[in-house]
Protein backbone atom coordinates (compact mmCIF):
# COMPACT_ATOMS: atom_id res chain seq x y z
CA UNK A 1 0.00 0.00 0.00
CA UNK A 2 1.43 3.60 -0.73
CA UNK A 3 0.89 6.43 1.44
CA UNK A 4 -1.92 8.91 0.06
CA UNK A 5 -0.79 10.62 -2.75
CA UNK A 6 -1.76 14.29 -2.11
CA UNK A 7 -0.32 17.15 -0.17
CA UNK A 8 -1.94 18.16 3.08
CA UNK A 9 -4.93 20.05 3.58
CA UNK A 10 -5.16 24.01 4.03
CA UNK A 11 -4.60 24.68 8.13
CA UNK A 12 -3.48 21.19 8.34
CA UNK A 13 0.19 20.26 10.53
CA UNK A 14 0.35 16.68 8.90
CA UNK A 15 2.91 15.95 5.89
CA UNK A 16 2.76 13.30 4.09
CA UNK A 17 5.81 12.00 3.25
CA UNK A 18 6.30 8.36 0.73
CA UNK A 19 7.89 5.31 3.03
CA UNK A 20 11.32 5.94 0.70
CA UNK A 21 11.64 9.68 2.18
CA UNK A 22 11.11 8.81 5.59
CA UNK A 23 15.22 8.58 6.32
CA UNK A 24 14.57 12.78 5.61
CA UNK A 25 11.93 13.91 8.01
CA UNK A 26 15.02 14.51 10.69
CA UNK A 27 15.68 17.42 8.40
CA UNK A 28 18.50 19.50 7.42
CA UNK A 29 20.31 20.21 11.04
CA UNK A 30 23.81 19.84 10.77
CA UNK A 31 25.83 19.91 13.85
CA UNK A 32 28.75 20.97 12.92
CA UNK A 33 27.57 24.47 12.05
CA UNK A 34 26.99 24.68 15.57
CA UNK A 35 30.18 23.39 16.62
CA UNK A 36 31.70 26.18 14.98
CA UNK A 37 29.48 28.54 16.47
CA UNK A 38 30.04 27.71 20.23
CA UNK A 39 33.61 26.66 19.49
CA UNK A 40 34.65 30.39 20.92
CA UNK A 41 32.11 30.63 23.88
CA UNK A 42 33.82 26.71 25.14
CA UNK A 43 37.56 28.23 24.52
CA UNK A 44 36.98 31.55 26.25
CA UNK A 45 35.16 29.51 29.22
CA UNK A 46 38.12 27.37 29.52
CA UNK A 47 40.80 29.62 29.85
CA UNK A 48 39.12 31.74 32.07
CA UNK A 49 36.53 30.10 33.97
CA UNK A 50 33.80 32.12 35.55
CA UNK A 51 34.75 35.25 34.10
CA UNK A 52 33.71 33.77 30.97
CA UNK A 53 30.63 32.36 32.42
CA UNK A 54 29.03 35.76 33.83
CA UNK A 55 30.14 37.52 30.66
CA UNK A 56 27.89 34.98 28.04
CA UNK A 57 25.21 35.41 31.29
CA UNK A 58 25.12 38.90 30.54
CA UNK A 59 25.30 38.63 26.83
CA UNK A 60 22.86 35.71 25.89
CA UNK A 61 19.94 36.11 29.18
CA UNK A 62 21.27 39.93 30.34
CA UNK A 63 21.85 38.79 33.70
CA UNK A 64 24.31 39.93 36.27
CA UNK A 65 23.29 38.09 39.30
CA UNK A 66 25.00 35.02 41.39
CA UNK A 67 26.39 31.94 39.02
CA UNK A 68 26.83 30.10 41.94
CA UNK A 69 24.14 29.01 44.03
CA UNK A 70 24.56 26.32 47.14
CA UNK A 71 22.47 24.19 48.79
CA UNK A 72 21.13 26.41 50.92
CA UNK A 73 20.77 28.90 48.13
CA UNK A 74 18.06 26.96 46.22
CA UNK A 75 16.31 25.44 49.71
CA UNK A 76 14.73 28.92 51.00
CA UNK A 77 13.31 29.44 47.15
CA UNK A 78 11.39 25.92 47.01
CA UNK A 79 8.60 24.78 47.86
CA UNK A 80 7.70 21.60 50.59
CA UNK A 81 4.45 20.12 48.46
CA UNK A 82 6.85 20.43 45.29
CA UNK A 83 9.37 18.98 46.73
CA UNK A 84 7.19 16.04 48.03
CA UNK A 85 5.67 15.81 44.85
CA UNK A 86 9.52 15.30 43.23
CA UNK A 87 10.62 12.94 45.78
CA UNK A 88 7.91 10.58 45.19
CA UNK A 89 9.04 10.73 41.77
CA UNK A 90 12.35 9.76 41.99
CA UNK A 91 11.15 6.38 44.19
CA UNK A 92 10.03 5.32 40.87
CA UNK A 93 13.06 6.34 38.51
CA UNK A 94 15.53 5.50 41.42
CA UNK A 95 13.75 2.05 41.72
CA UNK A 96 14.53 1.12 38.33
CA UNK A 97 17.43 2.42 37.86
CA UNK A 98 19.28 0.38 40.43
CA UNK A 99 17.37 -2.72 39.47
CA UNK A 100 19.06 -2.15 36.30
CA UNK A 101 22.41 -1.03 37.68
CA UNK A 102 25.56 -3.10 36.28
CA UNK A 103 27.07 -5.55 39.44
CA UNK A 104 30.40 -6.30 40.03
CA UNK A 105 31.54 -9.88 38.47
CA UNK A 106 34.40 -12.30 38.62
CA UNK A 107 36.06 -14.39 35.77
CA UNK A 108 38.40 -17.37 36.50
CA UNK A 109 39.86 -19.08 33.57
CA UNK A 110 43.66 -21.33 32.75
CA UNK A 111 45.20 -19.56 35.89
CA UNK A 112 43.48 -16.28 34.88
CA UNK A 113 41.32 -14.22 37.60
CA UNK A 114 39.30 -11.59 36.39
CA UNK A 115 37.28 -8.91 38.19
CA UNK A 116 35.29 -5.80 36.98
CA UNK A 117 34.57 -3.43 39.28
CA UNK A 118 31.91 -1.04 39.54
CA UNK A 119 31.80 2.25 41.00
CA UNK A 120 29.97 5.98 41.01
CA UNK A 121 31.67 8.48 39.03
CA UNK A 122 33.13 11.10 41.63
CA UNK A 123 31.87 14.35 40.47
CA UNK A 124 28.86 14.48 38.09
CA UNK A 125 27.72 17.32 35.54
CA UNK A 126 24.41 17.52 34.89
CA UNK A 127 22.69 20.16 32.17
CA UNK A 128 19.19 20.86 32.59
CA UNK A 129 17.56 23.09 29.61
CA UNK A 130 15.05 25.72 30.20
CA UNK A 131 12.70 27.32 27.34
CA UNK A 132 9.83 29.08 27.66
CA UNK A 133 9.45 26.69 30.49
CA UNK A 134 11.32 24.93 33.40
CA UNK A 135 12.22 20.94 33.20
CA UNK A 136 12.48 19.77 37.18
CA UNK A 137 11.80 16.43 35.65
CA UNK A 138 15.41 16.40 33.84
CA UNK A 139 16.62 17.53 37.01
CA UNK A 140 15.48 14.48 38.44
CA UNK A 141 16.50 12.25 35.59
CA UNK A 142 20.13 13.23 35.89
CA UNK A 143 20.92 14.57 38.93
CA UNK A 144 18.45 12.86 41.15
CA UNK A 145 19.09 9.45 39.84
CA UNK A 146 22.55 10.50 39.63
CA UNK A 147 22.78 10.87 43.94
CA UNK A 148 20.19 7.77 43.82
CA UNK A 149 22.65 5.58 42.65
CA UNK A 150 26.12 6.98 44.42
CA UNK A 151 27.32 9.67 42.78
CA UNK A 152 29.14 11.67 45.58
CA UNK A 153 28.80 15.65 44.22
CA UNK A 154 26.59 16.57 41.45
CA UNK A 155 26.52 19.95 40.20
CA UNK A 156 23.61 21.45 37.87
CA UNK A 157 23.61 23.95 34.93
CA UNK A 158 20.64 25.78 34.22
CA UNK A 159 19.70 29.04 32.39
CA UNK A 160 19.28 31.82 34.84
CA UNK A 161 15.46 32.66 34.51
CA UNK A 162 14.83 29.25 36.01
CA UNK A 163 17.72 29.15 38.48
CA UNK A 164 16.36 29.97 41.33
CA UNK A 165 12.43 29.59 40.02
CA UNK A 166 10.19 27.72 43.01
CA UNK A 167 9.71 24.65 40.75
CA UNK A 168 13.41 23.87 39.98
CA UNK A 169 14.50 24.79 43.13
CA UNK A 170 12.34 21.92 44.64
CA UNK A 171 13.54 19.79 41.98
CA UNK A 172 17.15 20.17 42.95
CA UNK A 173 16.28 19.94 46.49
CA UNK A 174 14.55 16.44 45.55
CA UNK A 175 17.31 15.26 43.89
CA UNK A 176 20.10 16.12 46.22
CA UNK A 177 21.78 18.51 44.36
CA UNK A 178 24.93 19.64 45.66
CA UNK A 179 25.34 23.01 43.75
CA UNK A 180 24.10 25.07 40.82
CA UNK A 181 25.40 26.75 37.85
CA UNK A 182 23.01 29.56 37.01
CA UNK A 183 24.30 29.32 33.66
CA UNK A 184 22.56 27.89 30.29
CA UNK A 185 23.68 26.95 26.68
CA UNK A 186 27.00 26.07 25.70
CA UNK A 187 28.48 28.42 28.02
CA UNK A 188 26.67 26.43 30.75
CA UNK A 189 27.77 23.30 29.80
CA UNK A 190 31.27 24.37 29.55
CA UNK A 191 30.79 25.82 33.26
CA UNK A 192 30.37 22.25 34.58
CA UNK A 193 33.24 20.88 32.60
CA UNK A 194 36.18 23.88 33.82
CA UNK A 195 34.44 25.63 36.38
CA UNK A 196 32.95 22.83 38.52
CA UNK A 197 35.43 20.11 37.37
CA UNK A 198 32.79 17.61 36.84
CA UNK A 199 34.88 14.14 35.48
CA UNK A 200 31.41 13.27 33.55
CA UNK A 201 28.79 16.11 31.46
CA UNK A 202 25.48 14.69 30.91
CA UNK A 203 22.01 16.05 30.07
CA UNK A 204 19.57 16.90 26.80
CA UNK A 205 19.63 20.05 25.06
CA UNK A 206 19.00 21.97 21.67
CA UNK A 207 21.94 21.79 19.11
CA UNK A 208 23.89 24.48 20.87
CA UNK A 209 23.98 22.58 24.44
CA UNK A 210 24.97 19.56 22.07
CA UNK A 211 27.86 21.00 20.22
CA UNK A 212 29.17 22.40 23.45
CA UNK A 213 29.00 19.03 24.90
CA UNK A 214 30.67 17.64 21.64
CA UNK A 215 34.03 20.05 22.39
CA UNK A 216 34.03 19.67 26.15
CA UNK A 217 34.40 16.05 25.44
CA UNK A 218 37.81 16.86 24.44
CA UNK A 219 38.42 16.80 27.99
CA UNK A 220 35.65 15.32 29.93
CA UNK A 221 33.30 12.32 29.02
CA UNK A 222 29.53 13.37 27.86
CA UNK A 223 26.85 10.60 27.77
CA UNK A 224 25.38 11.31 24.35
CA UNK A 225 23.97 13.50 21.69
CA UNK A 226 20.45 14.16 23.41
CA UNK A 227 18.25 16.17 21.54
CA UNK A 228 16.87 17.98 19.44
CA UNK A 229 13.50 15.69 20.10
CA UNK A 230 12.62 13.04 18.31
CA UNK A 231 9.37 10.54 17.85
CA UNK A 232 8.16 7.23 15.69
CA UNK A 233 4.69 6.06 15.89
CA UNK A 234 3.79 2.87 14.58
CA UNK A 235 0.42 1.87 14.31
CA UNK A 236 -2.14 -0.01 12.75
CA UNK A 237 -6.35 -0.15 12.91
CA UNK A 238 -6.46 -0.82 16.03
CA UNK A 239 -5.28 2.36 17.55
CA UNK A 240 -7.30 5.49 18.67
CA UNK A 241 -6.34 8.16 16.32
CA UNK A 242 -7.23 10.66 19.41
CA UNK A 243 -4.38 9.49 21.59
CA UNK A 244 -1.90 9.17 18.46
CA UNK A 245 -2.55 12.75 17.95
CA UNK A 246 -1.59 13.88 21.37
CA UNK A 247 1.51 11.86 21.11
CA UNK A 248 3.02 13.42 18.39
CA UNK A 249 1.83 17.14 18.87
CA UNK A 250 2.93 15.97 22.95
CA UNK A 251 7.04 15.64 21.33
CA UNK A 252 6.75 18.17 18.59
CA UNK A 253 6.12 20.53 21.19
CA UNK A 254 9.34 20.48 21.92
CA UNK A 255 10.48 22.89 19.41
CA UNK A 256 11.02 23.60 16.03
CA UNK A 257 13.74 21.42 15.53
CA UNK A 258 11.80 18.56 17.05
CA UNK A 259 9.78 15.63 14.85
CA UNK A 260 6.96 13.37 14.85
CA UNK A 261 6.49 10.52 12.30
CA UNK A 262 3.12 8.40 11.86
CA UNK A 263 4.23 4.98 10.16
CA UNK A 264 0.95 3.61 9.86
CA UNK A 265 -0.87 0.54 7.93
CA UNK A 266 -3.58 1.99 8.31
CA UNK A 267 -4.18 4.93 5.73
CA UNK A 268 -7.85 5.59 7.75
CA UNK A 269 -6.30 6.20 10.65
CA UNK A 270 -3.88 8.64 9.17
CA UNK A 271 -6.25 10.11 7.92
CA UNK A 272 -8.18 10.63 11.36
CA UNK A 273 -5.08 11.75 13.28
CA UNK A 274 -4.56 14.38 10.65
CA UNK A 275 -8.03 15.96 11.54
CA UNK A 276 -6.79 15.93 14.98
CA UNK A 277 -3.98 17.90 14.93
CA UNK A 278 -5.38 20.56 12.33
CA UNK A 279 -5.28 23.83 13.86
CA UNK A 280 -3.05 22.63 16.83
CA UNK A 281 -0.12 25.03 17.75
CA UNK A 282 2.97 23.28 17.66
CA UNK A 283 6.59 24.27 16.84
CA UNK A 284 7.94 20.44 15.77
CA UNK A 285 7.46 18.84 11.95
CA UNK A 286 4.24 16.28 12.09
CA UNK A 287 4.56 13.54 9.05
CA UNK A 288 2.86 10.72 8.33
CA UNK A 289 3.34 7.74 6.02
CA UNK A 290 1.42 3.97 5.26
CA UNK A 291 3.10 1.11 4.54
CA UNK A 292 2.06 -2.67 3.57
CA UNK A 293 2.25 -4.26 7.22
CA UNK A 294 4.14 -4.20 10.47
CA UNK A 295 7.41 -5.46 9.61
CA UNK A 296 7.92 -2.92 6.48
CA UNK A 297 6.97 0.24 9.61
CA UNK A 298 9.53 -1.46 11.93
CA UNK A 299 11.98 -1.62 8.76
CA UNK A 300 11.47 1.90 8.46
CA UNK A 301 11.85 3.41 11.76
CA UNK A 302 15.07 1.09 13.17
CA UNK A 303 16.65 3.09 9.89
CA UNK A 304 16.00 5.96 11.81
CA UNK A 305 16.40 5.21 14.96
CA UNK A 306 14.73 7.89 16.59
CA UNK A 307 14.67 8.66 20.35
CA UNK A 308 10.93 7.95 21.12
CA UNK A 309 9.13 4.89 19.33
CA UNK A 310 5.61 4.24 20.74
CA UNK A 311 3.69 0.74 19.02
CA UNK A 312 0.03 1.13 19.10
CA UNK A 313 -0.87 -2.02 17.22
CA UNK A 314 -1.87 -5.78 18.02
CA UNK A 315 1.80 -7.37 17.59
CA UNK A 316 4.83 -6.21 19.06
CA UNK A 317 8.33 -6.28 18.18
CA UNK A 318 10.25 -2.93 19.10
CA UNK A 319 12.48 -1.44 16.16
CA UNK A 320 15.64 -0.11 16.73
CA UNK A 321 15.22 3.79 19.23
CA UNK A 322 16.35 4.99 22.58
CA UNK A 323 12.94 4.22 24.38
CA UNK A 324 9.87 2.26 23.08
CA UNK A 325 6.60 2.42 24.52
CA UNK A 326 3.63 -0.43 23.60
CA UNK A 327 0.38 1.22 23.85
CA UNK A 328 1.13 4.17 26.25
CA UNK A 329 1.96 7.65 25.56
CA UNK A 330 5.86 8.88 25.27
CA UNK A 331 5.10 11.57 27.44
CA UNK A 332 4.41 8.99 30.48
CA UNK A 333 8.27 7.78 29.77
CA UNK A 334 9.48 11.59 29.95
CA UNK A 335 8.21 11.80 33.75
CA UNK A 336 7.34 8.88 35.85
CA UNK A 337 7.25 5.25 34.52
CA UNK A 338 11.17 4.83 35.24
CA UNK A 339 12.89 5.31 32.91
CA UNK A 340 14.91 7.64 31.65
CA UNK A 341 13.82 10.71 29.47
CA UNK A 342 17.24 11.78 28.42
CA UNK A 343 17.60 9.67 24.96
CA UNK A 344 19.97 9.50 22.11
CA UNK A 345 18.76 11.25 18.95
CA UNK A 346 20.49 11.87 15.64
CA UNK A 347 20.59 8.15 15.13
CA UNK A 348 22.59 6.98 18.19
CA UNK A 349 20.28 4.50 18.89
CA UNK A 350 21.92 2.46 16.58
CA UNK A 351 24.43 2.05 19.13
CA UNK A 352 23.12 3.16 22.61
CA UNK A 353 19.91 2.95 24.79
CA UNK A 354 18.64 5.76 27.37
CA UNK A 355 20.67 7.59 30.13
CA UNK A 356 21.21 4.79 32.80
CA UNK A 357 23.16 3.63 35.79
CA UNK A 358 26.20 2.99 33.13
CA UNK A 359 26.62 6.98 32.27
CA UNK A 360 26.90 7.17 35.73
CA UNK A 361 29.48 4.70 37.02
CA UNK A 362 32.90 3.81 36.41
CA UNK A 363 34.67 0.37 35.92
CA UNK A 364 37.64 -1.15 36.05
CA UNK A 365 39.36 -4.71 35.56
CA UNK A 366 41.64 -6.18 38.09
CA UNK A 367 43.71 -9.39 37.09
CA UNK A 368 45.52 -12.05 38.80
CA UNK A 369 47.56 -14.23 37.74
CA UNK A 370 48.60 -17.88 38.76
CA UNK A 371 50.64 -20.59 37.68
CA UNK A 372 48.36 -22.24 35.56
CA UNK A 373 48.67 -19.23 33.57
CA UNK A 374 51.73 -20.61 31.89
CA UNK A 375 50.36 -21.04 28.53
CA UNK A 376 48.54 -18.27 28.48
CA UNK A 377 51.51 -16.28 29.54
CA UNK A 378 53.88 -17.80 26.34
CA UNK A 379 50.64 -16.83 23.51
CA UNK A 380 51.19 -12.88 25.21
CA UNK A 381 55.06 -13.35 24.73
CA UNK A 382 54.55 -14.05 21.47
CA UNK A 383 52.02 -11.69 20.41
CA UNK A 384 54.14 -8.74 21.59
CA UNK A 385 57.63 -10.60 19.87
CA UNK A 386 55.30 -10.42 16.81
CA UNK A 387 54.53 -7.05 17.46
CA UNK A 388 58.07 -6.28 17.92
CA UNK A 389 57.31 -4.76 21.53
CA UNK A 390 60.64 -6.35 22.76
CA UNK A 391 59.61 -5.05 26.09
CA UNK A 392 56.39 -6.07 26.26
CA UNK A 393 58.05 -9.65 25.64
CA UNK A 394 60.38 -8.92 28.13
CA UNK A 395 58.03 -8.40 30.99
CA UNK A 396 55.44 -11.38 30.47
CA UNK A 397 58.44 -13.93 30.14
CA UNK A 398 60.17 -12.85 33.46
CA UNK A 399 56.69 -13.24 34.87
CA UNK A 400 56.61 -16.21 33.70
CA UNK A 401 59.70 -17.73 34.72
CA UNK A 402 58.91 -16.63 38.40
CA UNK A 403 56.00 -18.91 38.28
CA UNK A 404 57.53 -21.97 36.55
Amino acid sequence: MKGPARASGRGSLLKFVPPEEVKNVRGSLDLWEYVEKVMPVVKEVKARGLEAVKKYNKAFDNYEGCVSLSQEDFASYSKESLVSLFEEVLEQLSAFHKQTAPKDSAFSSKGVRAVTLWRPVERLGAYVPGGLYPYPSTALMTAGVAKALGVKEVTVATPPKFATSEVMASAFLASKVDSVLAAGGAHGVSALAYVAGAHKVVGPGGPYVQAAKLLVSVDVPIDMIAGPTELAVIADSSADPEEVAYDMLAQAEHGPTSFALLVSTDEGLVLEVEKRVKGEEVEGGLYATVVRDLEEAKRLVSELAPEHVSVYAETYEPPVAGAASFKAPSPFLDYSAGPNHVLPTSGWAKARGPLGPVDFMRWTTLVEVFPEAADLLKLAAELARLEGMKYHAKAIEYKLSKIL
